[in-house]
């Protein structure tokens, strides 16, 4: 358990200190728990991350991964005892479009324990286009 945590947070502060860019979410973009999708010129992925309706976990749709070699994602989160978070990268082929479902809690033989009072809840999306250059996407999530 104490590796786990150790991996954890030394992947965090990489990514905390390694982007030079953040980009925010205007509230005139958003609509209800929806978050407009971006993309990165007219050559890079789409992302449209979505609070699932009973608001435990987050729903993240990928597209036009055609562009993409490889992407990640890491989803941080705060509750009222610690720092929380989940992560994972794609397995990109044929596929031009993918999601992945984030909870905020855990799960163990089908039994899921969700966390309560979340705050300051950030997802990360780093890519990189088959051109090589490397990408990251940041949204603050309003749970």
């Amino acid at each position: 358990m104490k590796k786990f945590i150790f991996i954890f947070l030394s992947l965090f502060f990489f990514f905390l200190f390694v982007q030079t860019a953040e980009a925010k979410v205007l509230p005139q973009s958003k609509q209800g728990g929806k978050v407009a999708s971006k993309s990165a010129g007219g050559s890079g992925i789409n992302v449209s991350p979505v609070l699932r309706a009973d608001r435990k976990a987050l729903n993240v749709y990928f597209s036009n991964l055609q562009n993409a070699t490889s992407v990640s994602y890491f989803l941080t989160y705060e509750t009222s005892a610690q720092q929380e978070g989940a992560g994972g990268s794609l397995h990109l082929g044929v596929a031009s479009t993918q999601s992945a479902e984030l909870l905020f809690g855990t799960c163990s033989k089908n039994v899921c324990r969700y966390h309560t009072g979340i705050k300051n809840a950030k997802l990360e999306i780093t890519y990189t286009l088959k051109s090589s250059k490397k990408f990251i996407k940041r949204y603050r999530i309003k749970v």
